[in-house]
């Protein structure tokens, strides 16, 4: 035995004999004293006697446990290839210790790790990772009634255990009920944040099979799910028809999961990506409050009253360091805020703040009202109009810099009947060289518009 045990087991043999003499030197002194006094002390009559004996042994008995329990945990933290062996020299009913031993001997022998397992459920009988294990035995064996008994067990004794509940999800997963499979995965995706990413790109195959897509997903969005919004997002990036995000979304719909914010603009860009413009213009109209449907036109939330969304046909800004794109408060507005662009000095090719628009062939007009303070800019910044994914602008405004108090602003331009059928409406910093892209200063917008243009 190495030296460190010796001196363990020196340390707990003291513990133990020490309680043990100090009783016996008591009971000498007692004896004494008895014989002079007699009847005052009833330490030497034989039933309290034994009462302390047996009393003192018990004190004895649970130091010697809790001596043993602890060296046991020791071996088990300590690690190594005979850590189980170690801890069960010292604890022969370690549910860790034999649950470890299971699992070494898991590869080589089935039964005799199926005892080691048996042996830690006699011991810990609310353990869930142990039942689990010897589900996955019993199947394996092809016992599947003990094996679903042995999953289910492990489920109830461990109901928000992530590792548990991955492994009876993966067990129904193998039985081919999906729907069972998926109670326990939804466990898992809600409380193991970390595991969303591996598991995701499964959950979409399953999805994007219409054979499995309702036993997956049906029952499931019937009752609130935490993790949807981000799977939703996940599935508008990366599904390969955009049916599947159709049918998720209509099932979504028939229970308590709202669309987020996160999920319906990944949709919506999903849905622009395609180039189902329709599709994305009904299904963003569907989502405004009641009291914004009286502001559509040809574009939205041109006086600046409402807080950009970044969603579907609303204003788009792609955050920069270089640039602040906000509403906000000023002087001279027609409302209360107005739109306000904050150059902070750095280089930046400036293309970011859009909006996408869906606009009959035709002859149109862009107006609006315009500020610019103390803006420092080689050529300053305009407003352009492309068709949708084109390069060439159909017109540009002219450019904006310097120091001025409000004032109008025009642009015209005509959407051709072919090949536009969605345009984008753009500030950008104009310039052709890189110097022509630093710019400092601010510039505010409000009142904006697009309308027929009437050619007389």
């Amino acid at each position: 035995m190495p030296t460190w045990q010796h001196i363990i087991v020196n340390l707990s043999v003291n513990r133990i004999a020490r309680p043990i003499m100090a009783f016996q030197r008591f009971a000498d002194r007692s004896t004494e004293v008895d014989r002079v006094f007699p009847g005052q002390m009833s330490i030497t009559r034989p039933g309290s006697f034994f009462k302390l004996l047996a009393l003192a042994l018990g004190a004895s008995v649970l130091v010697w446990r809790i001596v043993a329990v602890n060296l046991s945990g020791f071996h088990l933290q300590a690690g190594g290839v005979d850590a189980a062996t170690g801890a069960l020299a010292w604890d022969k009913s370690s549910p860790e210790a034999l649950y470890q031993k299971g699992l070494e001997a898991l590869a080589a022998d089935q039964g005799r790790s199926l005892s080691y397992f048996n042996a830690a459920v006699s011991n810990n009988p609310a353990d869930g990772l142990t039942y689990a294990a010897i589900g996955e035995i019993l199947e394996a064996q092809g016992n599947s009634r003990g094996a679903e008994l042995a999953m289910r067990a492990a489920a109830g004794m461990a109901p928000q255990r992530v590792n548990v509940q991955y492994q009876v999800a993966s067990f129904w997963m193998r039985r081919g009920d999906i729907a069972q499979a998926m109670k326990h995965l939804d466990v898992v995706l809600t409380f193991g944040t970390s595991l969303r990413a591996e598991l995701f790109p499964d959950l979409l195959k399953l999805a994007e099979n219409p054979a499995t897509r309702e036993a997956a997903f049906s029952s499931l969005l019937q009752q609130p799910t935490v993790w949807w919004p981000d799977f939703f997002a996940y599935a508008a990036n990366n599904a390969t028809d955009v049916e599947t995000l159709r049918a998720l979304s209509a099932m979504r719909a028939t229970g308590p999961n709202l669309m987020s914010p996160t999920g319906l603009r990944a949709y919506l860009q999903r849905l622009q990506h395609d180039r189902l413009w329709f599709d994305a213009y009904i299904t963003w109209l569907n989502s405004l409050r009641r009291d914004r449907l009286n502001a559509i036109g040809n574009l939205f939330n041109g006086d600046f009253e409402e807080e950009i969304s970044n969603t579907g046909f609303d204003w788009i800004v792609t955050p920069t360091s270089q640039v602040v794109v906000e509403t906000a408060s000023t002087y001279g507005t027609t409302g209360s805020k107005a739109l306000r662009v904050l150059f902070r000095g750095p280089r930046v090719q400036f293309q970011h703040l859009r909006q996408h628009l869906l606009l009959d062939p035709g002859n149109y007009i862009l107006r609006g009202r315009v500020r610019p303070e103390n803006l420092e800019a080689t050529e300053g910044v305009r407003w352009s109009i492309y068709c949708h994914s084109q390069t060439e602008a159909l017109a540009r405004s002219e450019t904006i810099r310097g120091t001025d108090p409000w004032s109008h602003f025009s642009m015209s331009f005509e959407v051709p009947a072919k090949d536009c059928a969605a345009q984008t409406v753009r500030l950008e910093l104009a310039g052709r060289s890189p110097l022509d892209f630093e710019a400092k200063g601010t510039v505010w917008f409000d009142d904006m518009s697009i309308s027929r243009r009437r050619l007389d």
